[in-house]
């Protein structure tokens, strides 16, 4: 049976029955691991191994997000890695950065890192993106993105691209509330060059949520389908994954049902959905007969293969 189009969490961090039994049900294309699911090495490499055994024939993405400096999962076991900021516009630096992670992450058996950041900053106070740019130039973070990505390959762990369509010029934190965005398409064009110039390198792309005034209208990034009509445009072939749908900026468009439905009505591959394996248990039976889903989850089986090492 094909992957579900869905990145889901676990409720603990220890492999187990309860666990294979969640993913048999679910069958997610991913499961997205945080800090607290991180106990030991020992341990990590053990849940790995159990979410990919759990679906041998078609084993879930194993993914951290960890891109270095102040969103370093890795912490938990000890691990003290820069951040984008702190390379100074360096590539060469971004790809032996992206390369020591990405060995580190495959040892401890995932398969891929939501890294890098590629909006342009200045980062304002209160977004959340302070310490996780590499720049202000279009270029340089273009240069910087595209090394920390072969970096990454390198060590056998592919990168994905975010935030989509670009959160840079936001006022607020994603996390708590949705940013408005303001600008025409010309003048957002210089936030799309790193897509634009490394569509091929990556093999996903994160999409934010964000009310961003070049795509016409207030709805979120997210759920917009023009916005993942522009990632086709920009030439992207990869896996279109949204930012979780369970943050605070959007807090006012419905359940999680509703808007896993909707981002994949959109345009959406892979929906990442951060909550409890009960509710995510619930929306899975509810949806999977539904066109949105079954559509993604085809589109989500035919780009597997050739965009994930």
């Amino acid at each position: 049976m094909t992957a579900s189009p869905l990145v889901v969490t676990l409720d603990g961090a220890h492999p187990g029955r309860e666990v294979e039994a969640f993913l048999r049900e679910v069958r997610p294309f991913g499961v997205l691991l945080f800090a607290r699911h991180l106990l030991s090495p020992s341990q990590v490499r053990e849940l790995c191994a159990c979410v990919r055994e759990a679906l041998p024939n078609s084993p879930p993405e194993r993914i951290l997000d960890q891109e270095g400096g102040p969103v370093n999962r890795l912490a938990a076991l000890g691990a003290r890695y820069p951040g984008a900021e702190d390379l100074r516009g360096d590539p060469r630096r971004a790809e032996a950065l992206a390369f020591e992670m990405g060995e580190h992450l495959r040892d401890l058996g995932f398969s891929g890192d939501f890294a890098p950041v590629v909006d342009l900053g200045p980062a304002l106070p209160g977004t959340g993106l302070s310490g996780r740019l590499f720049g202000e130039d279009p270029e340089v973070v273009t240069s910087c993105a595209g090394a920390f990505l072969q970096g990454l390959r390198r060590a056998c762990v592919w990168g994905c691209l975010k935030h989509f369509p670009g959160l840079g010029g936001s006022r607020v934190n994603s996390h708590r509330e949705l940013p408005r965005i303001p600008g025409s398409p010309r003048e957002r064009e210089a936030h799309l060059l790193p897509y634009r110039r490394l569509r091929g390198k990556a093999a996903a792309v994160m999409v934010a949520h964000a009310a961003v005034e070049a795509f016409g209208e207030d709805r979120p990034t997210s759920l917009n389908p023009l916005v993942y009509s522009a990632l086709r445009d920009l030439g992207f072939e990869g896996v279109r994954i949204t930012d979780d749908l369970s943050m605070g900026a959007l807090k006012a468009w419905g359940t999680l049902e509703g808007k896993i439905e909707a981002a994949l009505a959109a345009g959406a591959d892979a929906a990442i959905a951060v909550a409890p394996e009960e509710e995510i248990r619930r929306a899975a039976e509810r949806l999977q007969d539904g066109s949105p889903w079954r559509e993604a989850a085809g589109r989500l089986e035919s780009l597997r293969g050739g965009r994930m090492p």
